[in-house]
C-alpha cells in the first residue's frame, strides 16, 4: 500500500468513526429530549450518556440548537414515507399517511420526542417552532389541497370551513390520538383511524 493510500484509507476510517459518533450523539439527544424536552435537557448529560467527552459533542455540533435541528431530521429520516409518484389520488395519499402512522407505532419514542418538542414550541423563541411549523404547513398544504381538489370535483361539498382549517383539524386530531396511543397503549388502533378519518375528509369509500 502506498502512502497515498494509505493516507486515503486513514480519511475513510476517520469519516466512518465520525459518522457513527454523531448518530450516537443524534440517539441519545432524541431520547433526552424526548424525556426531558429541550430545555431539560444539558448537553454534557447527552455527551455522558453516548460515551464521549462534551468538547467532542459539540465538535461535532457546536450548539444545543444545532443538535436539536439535527435530531428532527433524524426523526424524519426514520419516518420518511414512500416517495409519492407526482401525480396521486386521494387514495393514495390516505395510504401513505397510513404508513406514516404504522411506523410511527412501531416507534413510540419517536412519537414522544415529536410530543414533547412540539408542546414546548408552543413557546414563541422556541429553537424548534420555525422547523415544527414548517412541518405543519406542508402538511396543511398536502391534505388542504386534496380536500380542496375533492370539492372542485364535487366529491365534496364547497361549504363549511376552509380546505386549511379540515386539514389543520386532521393533523390535530392525528398528534392528539399519538399522545392518547402512547398514555394508553393498545386501546385505540391509531393507524386504522387516520385512514378513516382521511377518507372521510376526502369524501371517498
Amino acid at each position: 500500500m502506498t502512502t497515498q493510500q494509505a493516507g486515503a484509507t486513514g480519511r475513510s476510517e476517520g469519516y466512518a468513526t465520525g459518522r457513527a459518533t454523531k448518530q450516537q450523539i443524534v440517539a441519545r439527544a432524541a431520547e433526552a429530549f424526548a424525556q426531558k424536552g429541550f430545555y431539560g435537557a444539558s448537553l454534557r448529560g447527552i455527551a455522558r450518556e453516548a460515551g464521549i467527552d462534551h468538547s467532542t459533542l459539540l465538535h461535532h455540533f457546536g450548539n444545543k440548537t444545532a443538535l436539536l435541528l439535527a435530531v428532527i431530521e433524524w426523526h424524519d429520516a426514520q419516518h420518511a414515507p414512500p416517495e409519492m409518484p407526482s401525480e396521486f389520488t386521494a387514495e393514495d395519499l390516505v395510504d401513505g399517511f397510513v404508513s406514516t402512522a404504522e411506523r410511527n407505532r412501531s416507534a413510540p419514542g419517536l412519537v414522544q420526542l415529536l410530543s414533547t418538542l412540539s408542546a414546548e414550541a408552543g413557546t414563541p423563541g422556541h429553537p424548534a417552532r420555525p422547523v415544527l411549523q414548517e412541518r405543519h404547513q406542508v402538511l396543511v398544504g398536502v391534505i388542504g389541497g386534496m380536500i380542496r381538489t375533492q370539492r372542485a370535483r364535487r366529491v365534496l361539498p364547497d361549504a363549511g370551513p376552509s380546505p386549511e382549517a379540515r386539514a389543520a383539524l386532521v393533523i390535530s386530531t392525528w398528534e392528539g390520538l399519538q399522545v392518547f396511543d402512547a398514555l394508553h397503549p393498545g386501546e385505540v388502533d391509531v393507524p386504522s383511524m387516520v385512514g378513516e378519518m382521511l377518507r372521510r375528509e376526502f369524501g371517498i369509500g
